[in-house]
């Protein structure tokens, strides 16, 4: 009795020692399982990242997001993975924004964007949005002063700023839809210069147009510089004589500095007057002949340059004040 009593002692002692044995076994598994699950939305979650940052480098933008939307709902997302997420929608902000020409909406969410410097794949997108905003911007500037001038009366004035609108570049959405808005009021402008224009003043401006200085005849800058210097008016003045006030109020490189500064379009045909204010400041007027009427003198800008700060504005025709554009 007593070998089996202790047989059954030993029994039950191995028995218990094998459950032992097989719970630590099940529960150094259970832990590895536990772990591994993290490890993974690790991981998946940086491959999420790096595929974020492919489809921005590729242009697909709304697909970037939706992974990195998907990677912050992990609740598992990096500090570095939260800002590429909050910096890909201020981007599609401001995409939006521009796509509907609300500007100002545009304006601040890039402006959240405009210390960015990494990663690449944002930064370079800022800086063409910037420039893009900048274009839509200058756009809206022509766009309102041709509906203004237009309502106002001033048709030359008018006619330039839908002239300047009309030239600048339609890659970007916003400009061409403010093109597209303001065609009709082309027309309407042609139409009032047309009706002002009598046939006797055409056969006179024809004349004056075939030469070349309609512009210069009808710009206020060479008017004033002529009646300065003169005491006469430049509309009694000879070929020769409005050839030498033009040739005094160029300035090639003021022009190159402006061009750069302002980022306004040259387009063929354009003339530009330039006369110095003071050490830093300068005043250019920008005209060019309409394109539907050769004897009218379209007012494309009156400008104020600085050289020193690159600071450009322009006159309002209606105020009589001078508003910067960059």
């Amino acid at each position: 009795m007593k070998f089996n009593k202790f047989r059954l002692i030993v029994i039950t002692g191995m028995f218990s020692l094998a459950l032992g044995l097989s719970g630590c076994a099940a529960a150094e598994k259970d832990q590895s399982h536990n772990n591994k699950p993290a490890e993974t939305v690790k991981t998946v979650n940086q491959q999420r990242y790096q595929q974020a940052l492919k489809d921005l480098k590729h242009g697909a933008d709304r697909q970037a997001y939706h992974q990195l939307q998907r990677l912050v709902k992990s609740g598992a997302a990096t500090k570095k993975q939260q800002q590429l997420q909050r910096q890909v929608h201020l981007l599609l902000q401001t995409k939006k924004a521009l796509a509907t020409v609300q500007l100002d909406t545009a304006g601040k969410a890039l402006a959240q964007l405009s210390a960015t410097q990494q990663p690449v794949e944002i930064a370079q997108q800022v800086k063409a949005l910037k420039k893009e905003l900048s274009a839509a911007k200058l756009a809206q500037v022509y766009y309102q002063e041709v509906i203004a001038y237009y309502q106002a009366g001033k048709y030359d004035a008018a006619g330039g700023s839908y002239q300047a609108l009309q030239a600048l570049s339609r890659k970007y959405q916003a400009v061409a839809t403010l093109q597209d808005k303001s065609a009709e009021y082309g027309k309407l402008i042609s139409q009032k210069q047309a009706a002002a224009t009598t046939t006797a003043a055409a056969s006179t401006s024809s004349a004056v147009a075939s030469s070349g200085y309609t512009n210069a005849r009808n710009s206020k800058i060479a008017n004033s510089e002529y009646e300065q210097k003169t005491g006469s008016s430049l509309a009694g003045a000879t070929n020769s004589q409005v050839s030498s006030v033009v040739q005094s109020l160029t300035d090639s490189q003021v022009l190159a500095k402006f061009w750069q500064a302002s980022q306004i379009p040259q387009e063929a045909g354009d003339q530009y007057y330039v006369k110095q204010l003071n050490d830093q400041n300068y005043q250019i007027e920008i005209r060019h002949t309409s394109p539907s009427n050769a004897a009218v003198s379209n007012l494309k800008g009156m400008y104020q340059f600085d050289v020193t700060t690159n600071v450009v504005t322009k006159l309002n025709e209606i105020t009589g004040e001078y508003v910067r554009i960059n």
